[in-house]
């Protein structure tokens, strides 16, 4: 009987209401988190008493460039994601997936790779009122979370890890999921263990000097070698759906003497019913047979050393062997996450062919040719129409050959490939997701008064670019702004992210949100990221939030691919524990950077000596670099970059209004100043220390700045926020905008096609400013 056993349900129940009445007891004097937790806990009982009707799978992201890898299963009461890579929680919101029904995470490695999205995921599902997760993985990753938790808020969810044990399947009234483990061979791990290093991390002390034996050169500072860790144990999982309970006949209901009412809806979800004279009535004898039961795969094999514990495992074997497989046991897909070098080996190829022909194959790597996001692609489109050289057009390289999408049984993921498993089982989809600029456009034009104000704009804009000379201007230092909201993405506004590009040949990153590589790889293409990743010479990180630094790990393992060089990592003192953590228990990076602490750099005050300061401002061609203290958080920092010709650049990171970052940006060429609120919400500004649009300007009036430019914008203000007066030397900062500093002044003559572009966005943003004056 397919019905959750009484016992269960009993207890699920019991457990459900002490949380309903907790949380109904506590919600008068706590925020409304409360509410939300309750209404799902009594959304999730009612759900739990009907029978579950639908099953989808869908690829969330396909592992190509600039896209995570990650399969989400909906089903009528609760979904399960299988891994969860960096960006997924963006893509997730883009395209509807309910993360507050998100019940369980399968986890096949505890690699970056696979869990980067996971603190931004568990973020957003705590704000949608889940209270639990659970998660499925090898070990470790409680410790990891655990050390996530540092700098990750997570008070109201509760993360349960469930045990993985190859003998004791996972069980709900959905699925049954059997674990796989799939080891190393003996020989592969003795000689990783040969090769293995010491865990001591590479980084510099107050005088600059490494904790390894190398000459104080140039050279000595940025190379190193690599240390090697053996991969952690994988988790493949096997996935039964549970079959459907046959339809209900009525006319042998009526024929057993079963009237309508709730006696039917006992025998239609396979309960026996007992009538009033003492007859049974058995379910299977008034409905038809049981639906099919339907398997799925999820597997990696990360690298060859994994193979032969892969094909040779036994828990595949009785769904490969057509002669002994019952007709149910047929695997309907298999999603492999597997590397493109494994995947052609000749012992994984014959391994697939050993299941049914009628088994669909779907591949997750970074061989795959997709676009994770037509969201970001429209946005830029319609902006390029304001300058075509300010906001260019993303890279389009990866965009998928329409011949390669499908090749017999073996399908190359997508971003929302599709497989309906219940009611019945479909074929796959493939929406096909590509700019469409011509659509876009058209939009755009039809809103009135548009056209002729773009005519006005770029007449202003010739008239400025004479004015100025900018056709002759330098082409460096310029700026691309890599994500310009804040706290979570969304998919306009990625998190906090710049790119500072000093010359041809030197960059810096400041901040490093979730999906900043991503981004970088949708601006530049799949063709020249390499060559853009080996620019950056040092990472600087403002704060310890992680919408500030998540993204670091993903972006040093994809530079890793391209160069040798360490990167500098500029940041608080306190990231060295979470670094350290991931690189000894999950997998190397140290290799990957040298750590000096921002409070080296502290205005007036520094603390490295003149010889390594002279080396690194030499590997990064500037002048000098300052930071201060700002007010924020705990260990905040501002920071101003003074290049060669004397300009100065200041970002503030994250604050409120703040007496030392005026003094540290002080006649600056460029100020890039949070303003995460508009002044009507001034008193949450305060509240969470950060500053208003207004707040953010007269700190820049204050510090005698030449240009403004308005960033880290709360995702409530995600296509424009609202600039309480026209300023002629303040602009506001997209996703994907590339600025030279001799094109700043063009900024402030965007704003009135701005508002137009995205019209009946700002009105509604108006609307409900005003709404909010009226209430204070």
């Amino acid at each position: 009987m397919l019905r959750l056993p009484l016992c269960v349900y009993n207890h699920l129940a019991s457990i459900f209401y002490k949380r309903i009445n907790f949380f109904s007891k506590m919600s008068k004097g706590m925020p409304q988190m409360y509410n939300m937790i309750a209404m799902r806990q009594k959304k999730k009982l009612k759900m739990l008493q009907t029978n579950n009707s639908g099953v989808t799978l869908q690829v969330l992201g396909s592992g190509a460039p600039g896209s995570p890898v990650c399969v989400f299963m909906t089903t009528d009461h609760s979904n399960y994601m299988f891994n969860c890579g960096e960006g997924s929680q963006r893509l997730s919101q883009e395209y509807h997936c309910k993360l507050s029904k998100l019940d369980h995470v399968f986890l096949t490695r505890t690699s970056w790779k696979n869990i980067g999205g996971l603190p931004g995921i568990l973020l957003t599902i705590q704000e949608a009122g889940v209270s639990e997760i659970n998660i499925h993985s090898a070990d470790g990753i409680s410790d990891l979370l655990d050390t996530v938790k540092k700098f990750v808020f997570l008070p109201n969810l509760n993360i349960s890890y469930q045990p993985i044990n190859e003998s004791e399947p996972y069980r709900d009234h959905i699925t049954s999921v059997w674990y796989v483990p799939i080891m190393k061979t003996a020989k592969s791990i003795d000689e990783s263990s040969a090769k293995l290093v010491g865990d001591k991390q590479y980084s510099l002390n107050v005088n600059g000097k490494r904790g390894l034996d190398t000459e104080d050169t140039e050279e000595g500072f940025v190379r190193g070698e690599k240390k090697l860790k053996t991969i952690t144990d994988v988790t493949c999982f096997i996935c039964e759906i549970n079959p459907r309970h046959g339809k209900l006949l009525l006319d042998k209901c009526i024929e057993s003497g079963i009237e309508r009412g709730p006696l039917l809806k006992l025998l239609k979800e396979g309960l026996d019913v007992t009538k009033e004279d003492g007859t049974i009535v058995f379910s299977k004898d008034v409905c038809l047979p049981l639906g099919p039961k339907v398997v799925f795969i999820v597997v990696e094999c990360p690298t060859n050393d994994y193979l032969d514990s892969t094909v040779n495992h036994s828990a595949f074997l009785k769904y490969q062997d057509a002669s002994s497989r019952e007709e149910d046991e047929e695997v309907h897909c298999i999603f492999h996450f597997t590397p493109e070098n494994v995947l052609n080996d000749a012992r994984y190829q014959d391994w697939m062919k050993k299941f049914s022909q009628n088994t669909q194959h779907i591949i997750l790597n970074s061989n795959n040719s997709s676009i994770a996001s037509e969201a970001v692609y429209k946005n830029q489109y319609l902006l390029h129409m304001l300058h075509p050289e300010i906001f260019p057009l993303l890279s389009e390289d990866f965009l998928p050959d329409d011949e390669e999408a499908k090749n017999d049984n073996i399908h190359r993921a997508k971003t929302m490939l599709t497989l309906k498993l219940h009611p019945a089982l479909e074929n796959i989809t493939v929406p096909k997701i590509c700019p469409q600029p011509e659509t876009y456009i058209d939009e755009v034009s039809k809103i009135p008064g548009f056209l002729d104000t773009l005519a006005e704009l770029k007449t202003n804009i010739d008239r400025i670019t004479t004015e100025h000379s900018l056709k002759n201007s330098c082409e460096y230092p310029r700026i691309l702004m890599i994500g310009t909201g804040s706290s979570t993405p969304n998919k306009i506004r990625n998190t906090s992210g710049i790119l500072l590009r000093l010359d041809e040949s030197n960059s810096i990153i400041l901040d490093c949100g979730e999906g900043t590589l991503d981004q970088l790889v949708r601006f530049y293409g799949n063709s020249e990221i390499g060559n853009i990743l080996c620019t950056i010479k040092a990472i600087y990180v403002s704060h310890m939030h992680a919408d500030h630094h998540l993204g670091i790990i993903g972006l040093l393992q994809k530079r890793g691919k391209f160069t040798n060089d360490r990167v500098f990592l500029l940041a608080p003192n306190e990231i060295a524990a979470w670094l350290s953590f991931y690189h000894n228990e999950m997998e190397p990076i140290s290799h990957l950077y040298s750590l000096l602490n921002n409070f080296d750099f502290y205005l007036n005050n520094h603390k490295l000596s003149k010889s390594f300061e002279s080396i690194f401002y030499n590997i990064l061609n500037i002048k000098e670099i300052n930071t201060v203290f700002v007010t924020h958080c705990k260990h905040s920092y501002g920071v101003a970059v003074t290049l060669n010709d004397g300009k100065k650049i200041v970002y503030s990171g994250d604050t409120m209004p703040c007496k030392n970052l005026i003094s540290l940006g002080k006649d600056c060429d460029l100020l890039i100043h949070e303003a995460t609120m508009e002044d009507k919400l001034k008193n949450l500004a305060l509240r969470k220390f950060h500053s208003t649009t207004s707040e953010a300007i007269n700190a820049g009036k204050s510090m005698n700045a030449k240009f403004i430019l308005l960033t880290h914008f709360s995702q409530r203000y995600s296509k424009i926020p609202i600039l309480p007066e026209e300023e002629t030397n303040v602009g506001l900062a997209y996703d994907n905008m590339d600025i030279k500093l001799s094109h700043l002044p063009l900024l402030p003559l965007f704003y009135p096609c701005l508002k137009l572009m995205f019209n009946e966005y700002y009105k509604t943003l108006e609307k409900r400013s005003n709404k909010h004056l009226l209430t204070v």
